[in-house]
């Protein structure tokens, strides 16, 4: 043991060693006194009863990598879920990326007025064209919906009280909270009706004089049915109204138009009813960056913008950009520069010549069973959670690997699926074609062909 200490090389023999020598010394010797240690460790504790230096250099070298190379890398989603939150959500447009690269990569007048020579707003680039689209009075943008709700609240409920049906009282994915968020805020909570039914009389009755704001929330990723109801935001606004209240409609998935669903309310129905205020997401149906939306009164959004937690939530210039290019692509009625709205509409013929254009360039590959099956996409992102849209895919098994071990080996190597009967789907929705050869290139490695 006590040879094998005294023959681990010395950390400035291995910083001097050739083999890295186009490595940054601030980056490698912290990694190299990782590994000595871990070798010393495990010679004390009779682990190993030789030193393979070969073996280490390459552990070095590894690690060098991982910390110097991006850890975020392209997928192929071959899921079937439109926004699948884990994988980016909503993806951005070529033609929008190339509209919006000279801006990111040179100066511009973000927050300048070049006709006066001052300091201007960054919202205004997004503002008019709300306004021309969704005919509100202001607009304010932060950096997500959840920082919308946050915000509102903390300005307009603070030490008051902020009334909303228990059947909207909502938990989406990572645990948001919109009661937690509520307490956050500083707000008083103010639950009404009963899990499964609220009446217009139940907030009617709650309204006191310590009463701010009428809150109506977006049920994301689930639906009642059966023995319910909930009052409309119509409603609701015009209880606030006569009882000189906000009303509120935290609105989530930010739907503006292009699909035809009667499950979602369109952020154009909402606003043609003179809200006080709405909220929503970028990067959901509306298919734009992430983003939360706010739209409503001036004389509200005047007080949103006097808070000093926006500095905290205020959103940087590729958010502008990216979102005032996709709102010129709603202006221009160019839907089809909305990837989202795009892969959501894809006519299911289309669907079937893609899984069966991906099904011929797979079939040589040996030891793998492919189907051309019907399957069933989603919209995803907590949006229209009852909406199931006809699609396409293959389906693989081989008798080389269980279900399981296919599918994780084929994930590691960038293609996600999910599992359905104990075969590997892929539904050709979300998967472009320039990805077919990578994906034959893939699961011919995987399967040693």
């Amino acid at each position: 043991m006590q040879d094998l200490l005294k023959h681990l090389p010395k950390i400035d023999a291995l910083l001097k060693d050739s083999d890295f020598s186009m490595m940054k010394h601030k980056i490698l010797k912290p990694i190299i006194q990782t590994q000595i240690q871990k070798l010393r460790e495990e010679i004390l504790s009779h682990q190993i009863q030789a030193l393979d230096i070969d073996q280490l250099k390459s552990s070095i070298t590894a690690q060098y990598h991982r910390q110097t190379h991006s850890t975020i890398m392209p997928l192929i989603n071959a899921t079937g879920v439109v926004l699948q939150t884990n994988l980016g959500r909503s993806l951005l447009h070529p033609k929008i990326l190339e509209e919006i690269m000279p801006l990111l990569s040179s100066y511009n007048n973000l927050e300048y007025d070049i006709n006066t020579g001052k300091r201007s707003e960054r919202y205004t680039h997004i503002t008019h064209l709300l306004q021309t689209l969704l005919h509100c009075e202001d607009v304010l943008v932060v950096n997500n919906n959840a920082s919308a709700v946050l915000l509102i609240l903390n300005t307009f409920g603070k030490d008051k009280e902020v009334i909303i049906s228990r059947g909207e009282l909502v938990e989406i994915g990572g645990s948001f909270r919109i009661n937690e968020v509520m307490k956050l805020s500083g707000s008083h909570l103010i639950e009404v009706g009963t899990t499964n039914k609220t009446h217009l009389s139940d907030y009617q009755e709650a309204i006191t004089e310590r009463t701010s704001l009428l809150l109506k929330a977006h049920q994301s990723n689930f639906k009642q049915i059966g023995f319910c109801s909930s009052v409309s935001f119509e409603s609701l606004t015009q209880l606030a109204q006569q009882h000189n209240l906000i009303d509120y409609y935290d609105l989530g998935s930010g739907y503006m138009q292009g699909l035809e669903t009667k499950e979602e309310p369109s952020i154009f129905e909402i606003c043609a009813k003179a809200p006080s205020l709405v909220s929503f997401s970028g990067d959901k149906l509306f298919g734009g960056p992430q983003a939360g939306i706010i739209v409503g009164k001036k004389h509200l959004i005047d007080q949103l913008k006097k808070n000093h937690l926006l500095r905290a939530l205020r959103v940087d210039k590729f958010t502008i950009l990216a979102l005032e290019a996709t709102l010129r692509s709603y202006l221009n009625e160019n839907l089809e520069q909305i990837p989202t709205l795009a892969m959501l509409n894809t006519p299911l013929s289309t669907l079937e010549q893609k899984a069966l254009k991906l099904a011929n360039l797979l079939a040589p590959i040996p030891n793998l069973d492919i189907q051309v099956e019907r399957l069933d996409s989603l919209a995803g992102g907590g949006s229209l959670p009852q909406s199931l849209f006809p699609s396409y895919g293959i389906t693989l098994s081989s008798p080389k690997y269980k279900t399981s071990t296919l599918e994780q080996k084929i994930r590691l190597q960038g293609i996600i699926t999910r599992i359905s009967n104990d075969k590997i789907c892929l539904d050709v929705r979300c998967i472009f074609e320039k990805d077919f050869a990578k994906i034959a290139d893939i699961l011919k490695k995987v399967l040693d062909v």
